[in-house]
């Protein structure tokens, strides 16, 4: 064994300098890598555009939709979380439905020619009706709100790659145009192989952010008509939702 205090010759210190000088030009070009990383990553990140154009003719093909819904509110002011699960029914044109499971009973639904709120979870004994033969415009249709005519209504931009389960999504930014809309930004998870959003998350003005994902997705198939009618169980008296 060389005993480390022996003293080198010259070829053994040249020899050392230039090891020294070939480790210092790997470390060099390895900091190099890693500054050029974030550019590189961010010319590699989806248009928000094309996105969002895939998101849009995605859901101009759909004439019915089911689907598992989980919904979480956050709300601050409260310090609350809410979480609730059910089921999503769309038919175009005009009818919507969100049927709670948890908590059971709870729904919305647009039948076409009004829109029924009731959530005998809170107010077991009253339904509100609004008509929407004479409310033009309202709708609760949260998919054809954000992805109806988006470029004219938002400031739209790609956030982040991420997935929903485990299917590849792109996040997308919609900020209102309106100073008065009731929600100052919504992110839409957009499927990156079919298009669907499959998660929504809406800052509303209050400060309560709420999140819906959307799962087990059924595009195009059949929807029972039973599922946008309702009718108020005896008992429960039906307030005027309308102007």
């Amino acid at each position: 064994m060389t005993d480390p205090r022996t003293p080198r010759g010259p070829g053994a210190r040249e020899r050392e300098g230039s090891g020294t000088r070939a480790l210092l030009r790997g470390i060099a070009a390895a900091l190099a890598g890693c500054a050029a990383l974030p550019a590189a990553l961010a010319a590699q990140a989806p248009d928000a555009n094309a996105v969002l154009d895939h998101a849009v003719a995605a859901l101009g093909r759909v004439t019915s939709l089911r689907a598992d819904f989980t919904q979480r509110i956050h709300d601050p002011m409260l310090g609350s979380d809410e979480t609730s699960t059910g089921e999503l029914l769309v038919q175009r044109p005009g009818k919507f439905a969100m049927r709670w499971r948890h908590p059971a009973g709870d729904l919305i639904l647009q039948d076409g020619q009004a829109l029924w709120v009731y959530l005998p979870s809170t107010a077991p004994h009253q339904a509100v009706r609004t008509d929407l033969t004479r409310s033009s415009g309202q709708s609760v249709d949260f998919l054809q709100e954000f992805l109806d005519r988006p470029r004219e209504r938002f400031t739209v931009a790609y956030v982040r790659p991420d997935s929903v389960g485990a299917r590849a999504a792109d996040v997308l930014s919609l900020v209102p145009h309106d100073a008065n809309a009731p929600y100052q930004r919504v992110l839409i998870w957009v499927d990156r192989e079919d298009g669907l959003p499959r998660r929504f998350e809406i800052s509303e003005g209050s400060g309560a952010v709420r999140r819906i994902t959307l799962d087990h997705l059924r595009v195009n198939g059949p929807i029972p008509a039973s599922s946008f009618v309702f009718r108020p169980p005896a008992g429960v008296r039906i307030v005027n939702g309308g102007p």
